[in-house]
């Protein structure tokens, strides 16, 4: 499944699939789609308003997707890595942050940047937004506004791509990734509204309440309106939320703990929390991808692949600039003798980070995922995360001599996993520097600032060398999948006669399609993701955590002739029922990126992805609130550009 270089600017064409895979994208198309494509005739053939748009762009004078204009060339390592600023939200008072329209320096040798971005007032207003932090099982108040005026987006806005399409304005809505919480506090895309008065079929109101009902973690802030939720994170709409561990949490931890040592060895128990860094020796860490032009904006395509059938619309963006908190390829002085706990999401629209270090004597420890510890660390020397998803992690830099500096780079391929060349430059094989520096009084001003532990010495030098224990959590119960309700999804690409994408459905359906899935409170499914695209799609399920449960390759070409079947085959099968399946192999278990709890989970290419998830609050008791009520959930791909192309599907919950 290779696909050729992105073409030239004249070509109108961003990236051309191999004559095997539009071929077989079109046989997908017509099996799955054709029902779709009458219902739809958009999509087979544009009237003149859309030919016409297509045709008043002046290429020469224009974006084209995935051929965009080089970057300026930025000096790397020049700017410190900021910390993010934090907001309370665990003091039973309502917190009101809204979205504005700012501009702010990515980089020292670049024109501020036009962005939008959430702040309490637009002079707080940052990309990334303020940090919420919140306390396990302690609700929180948040209420969003909307005081950006602009009478269009700040990107173009593709018209023949389903959107919220408010009379004037710029819609937004904004979605707690990865809380459990009631669906009028869910950030649904019918949500959204206007600073012009505007409000989509799905508004209830703008006080959102989030229960934290769930283990202490990192979760992610980020505007969801249908549509255009690719435009609006892109633009910065986006923030970090974490759940701290609670005096409740703390007390159990501490109970499980020595309960637990009367009965097994220490190395098997549980570990409190006081083994993590000290606050000083913790960074959140918010990755993203963006282009830009010499006056500092974005560049953002305004061709897009198919332009005959969607002028603007961009498979997938991709960006040659690497940002960190808001900062182009920064640098961050960390001491020596001292480990350092690291939060770090991926906000990128599309591209999948392929994490490493530069230096061999230092490695990543994982030590938790998108839904919290993970049962026990796991060393690893290079880490995959992709859109939307998050890892925890710690980095031991006391095997370093002062003055060393250590590069987080990214091999990560652009498509994910199967590369065109041009969409991976050099440019973003780098992440961001650590230097290592002598003591305390060598760090940051900045840094000092923040850090009130950093007086600490003693007691914070001691806790940062702390070993980190074999047991980070106590395991949970595990998940029985004999009478489990199995989900299939087959998730197809629809591409143009000359193989560019037109857009990804998954089981033939668009966000507007009749509601399917209305799982059972309490119960427990498998969902399978047969993938029969070219891409890794990063799939997320609202309202819940789930696990993988394994994978498995199949043949692709055999499938489309007719020649083999997915029937039946997670059942037990002989081993002459395996001989005429579409697998190519056993089910593999989870990679090491898949482990644990889990909102959003990579579907690759040419497999069959399967999860297993319980409709119940993550520690397996019930919601702490009605999830039957409001407009319903949300599934997804969390690449963005797909989801605004009816990648994108609801589910509400039933008891």
């Amino acid at each position: 499944m290779s696909m050729d270089q992105v073409m030239s600017p004249a070509s109108s064409s961003c990236r051309r699939r191999s004559p095997i895979l539009v071929r077989s994208m079109w046989v997908i198309g017509w099996i799955f789609c054709s029902a779709l494509l009458l219902s739809a005739p958009s999509i087979i053939a544009r009237g003149e308003t859309t030919q016409a748009a297509a045709a008043a762009v002046d290429v020469n004078d224009s974006s084209v997707c995935q051929n965009l204009v080089p970057s300026p060339r930025l000096e790397q390592f020049v700017d410190e890595l900021p910390r993010l600023k934090t907001i309370l939200v665990n003091n039973r008072k309502q917190v009101t942050l809204g979205a504005y329209k700012i501009k702010q320096k990515l980089h020292r040798d670049l024109a501020p940047t036009p962005l939008y971005a959430f702040g309490t007032s637009r002079g707080t207003a940052t990309y990334p937004g303020p940090t919420l932090q919140a306390r396990a099982w302690q609700k929180s108040y948040v209420r969003f506004e909307n005081h950006i005026h602009d009478e269009e987006p700040m990107f173009t806005v593709d018209r023949t791509v389903s959107w919220a399409n408010p009379k004037r304005g710029v819609p937004t809505v904004t979605h707690l990734h990865g809380a459990e919480t009631e669906s009028i506090s869910d950030g649904n895309p019918d949500a959204w509204f206007t600073a012009k008065g505007e409000y989509g079929p799905a508004y209830i109101t703008q006080n959102y309440t989030y229960a934290n009902s769930q283990f202490p973690t990192l979760l992610w802030y980020h505007d969801h309106t249908y549509g255009i939720t690719r435009l609006n994170i892109l633009a910065g709409l986006l923030g970090l939320y974490i759940i701290k561990p609670g005096p409740a949490v703390a007390a159990a931890a501490a109970a499980v703990t020595a309960s637990r040592s009367e009965e097994h060895d220490q190395e098997e128990t549980p570990a409190p929390y006081n083994w993590l860094p000290t606050k000083s020796f913790q960074w959140s860490l918010v990755l993203a991808d963006k282009q830009f032009f010499p006056n500092g904006s974005i560049n953002f395509p305004n061709i897009g692949d198919s332009p005959k059938n969607h002028p603007n619309w961009c498979s997938e963006y991709y960006g040659d600039t690497i940002l960190v908190n808001g900062k182009i390829w920064p640098y961050v002085r960390v001491h020596e003798q001292s480990k350092y706990r690291f939060r770090l999401l991926n906000a990128a629209n599309a591209r999948v980070f392929v994490l490493s270090l530069s230096n061999p004597r230092v490695s990543f420890v994982q030590i938790g995922t998108d839904g919290g510890l993970l049962e026990k660390p796991q060393t690893v020397s290079s880490i995959t995360i992709s859109p939307a998803e998050r890892v925890d992690f710690i980095i031991d830099f006391s095997p370093l001599p002062v003055g060393s500096e250590v590069v987080m780079n990214n091999s990560g391929p652009a498509p994910y996993p199967t590369p065109t060349q041009s969409l991976s430059p050099v440019s973003t094989k780098a992440v961001m520097k650590f230097i290592v520096v002598q003591d305390k009084s060598a760090a940051s001003q900045q840094q000092k600032h923040h850090d009130q532990e950093m007086q600490d010495s003693a007691a914070s030098q001691q806790q940062n060398l702390a070993a980190i224990p074999s047991i980070l959590r106590k395991p949970e119960t595990h998940m029985s999948i004999k009478d489990a309700h199995w989900r299939v999804t087959n998730m197809t690409e629809m591409d143009d006669a000359e193989g560019n994408p037109i857009r990804d459905l998954q089981n033939n359906s668009t966000w507007k399609s009749p509601l399917l899935i209305v799982p059972v409170v309490g119960s427990t499914e498998v969902w399978e993701f047969i993938n029969l695209t070219p891409d890794a799609h990063p799939m997320h399920i609202h309202l819940i955590q789930f696990h993988f449960l394994n994978q498995q390759s199949f043949n692709l070409s055999l499938y489309l002739a007719g020649g083999c079947t997915f029937h039946d085959l997670h059942h037990h099968h002989n081993r002459s029922e395996f001989s005429r399946s579409c697998y190519t192999e056993e089910a593999k278990g989870p990679l090491p990126n898949q482990i644990g709890w889990k909102d959003t989970m990579l579907a690759w290419p040419g497999n069959v992805t399967r999860i297993v998830i319980k409709w119940t609050s993550q520690n397996g008791g019930h919601f702490p609130f009605d999830p039957t009520s409001g407009p319903g959930y949300v599934w997804h791909c969390h690449i963005s550009d797909h989801e605004d192309n009816d990648m994108l599907r609801p589910f509400k919950m039933q008891y």
